[in-house]
């Protein structure tokens, strides 16, 4: 897994002129000692901003549109389960419509793979392929940290706020994700999640971590990852994420001007 996290490493390191093959691979000792030069780790990130749009209840809307690449997005004032994700680890510096739809194309064939087995069409469209949990869940297998699946509440450090976890109905078929939060259920102990889905119909944080059945994967996205990008990634990411937050009519202006709807299948 490392050497895959370099490789993407490699397209996005400052300082770093031209397309660098994989093979071309610069030393892991050097790669290793990089630290993230923000004031708040990768999780305190995406908790924050995973909050804020708890906060803000932006409404569960299954729709595909067509936007811009890289760093585009949708209404602000909705989005699937996969956009409380992203737009969160965009508020981390890290913008999945770029990396995965790149990653895509130096392993495409494992991108198709595991769109096939969801029965998805067009699995490589750069408008949507960061907004599938099929997609995300092999990203992150490749580049996050991966983590236990079953919860074990004589193990609760395991499950981490700002944590991604993704959800499977049988087999390796996965439909949900969502981020561990903060919050811990008074009731049972187990921590809860902060998700967008048909109950309540808005992003919340009501959700217990078990409450959505099996978990297929869950991960953590480190501060060396993010360090390994480049600062014109982050900065932009960034922006993303204070566009998204910010005035309604400016961030309709990231859509593309082609909205032509696509319905898959499923998540």
């Amino acid at each position: 897994m490392f050497e895959a996290a370099l490789a993407l490493a490699m397209i996005f390191l400052p300082g770093v002129e031209g397309k660098i093959e994989s093979g071309n691979l610069q030393s892991l000792a050097w790669l290793q000692a990089e630290e993230a030069v923000d004031s708040h780790s990768v999780s305190e990130d995406i908790l924050s901003a995973a909050k804020r749009m708890a906060d803000l209840q932006t409404d569960y809307r299954f729709s595909f549109p067509t936007i811009e690449y890289p760093f585009g997005d949708i209404p602000s004032d909705w989005g699937l389960c996969c956009d409380v994700v992203v737009r969160a680890c965009r508020a981390a510096g890290i913008d999945l419509q770029e990396l995965v739809y790149e990653d895509s194309h130096r392993e495409r064939e494992l991108y198709i793979e595991a769109n096939r087995r969801q029965n998805f069409a067009r699995p490589l469209n750069r408008s949507w392929i960061h907004r599938r949990t099929s997609n995300l869940n092999l990203f992150f297998q490749r580049y996050a940290q991966v983590l236990p699946n079953r919860y074990d509440s004589t193990r609760p450090e395991e499950w981490q706020p700002g944590d991604i976890v993704i959800y499977q109905k049988y087999q390796d078929l996965t439909w949900h994700i969502a981020i561990v939060s903060d919050e811990i259920d008074s009731f049972t102990g187990i921590p809860k999640v902060i998700d967008a889905w048909l109950n309540p119909g808005h992003v919340s944080e009501d959700h217990r971590l078990t409450d959505h059945g099996a978990i297929g994967g869950h991960y953590r996205l480190t501060d060396s990852f993010r360090a390994s990008l480049s600062e014109e990634h982050r900065e932009a990411a960034i922006a993303a994420w204070k566009e998204f937050i910010g005035d309604e009519d400016e961030s309709d202006q990231r859509l593309a001007e082609s909205t032509e709807e696509i319905e898959p299948s499923s998540l």
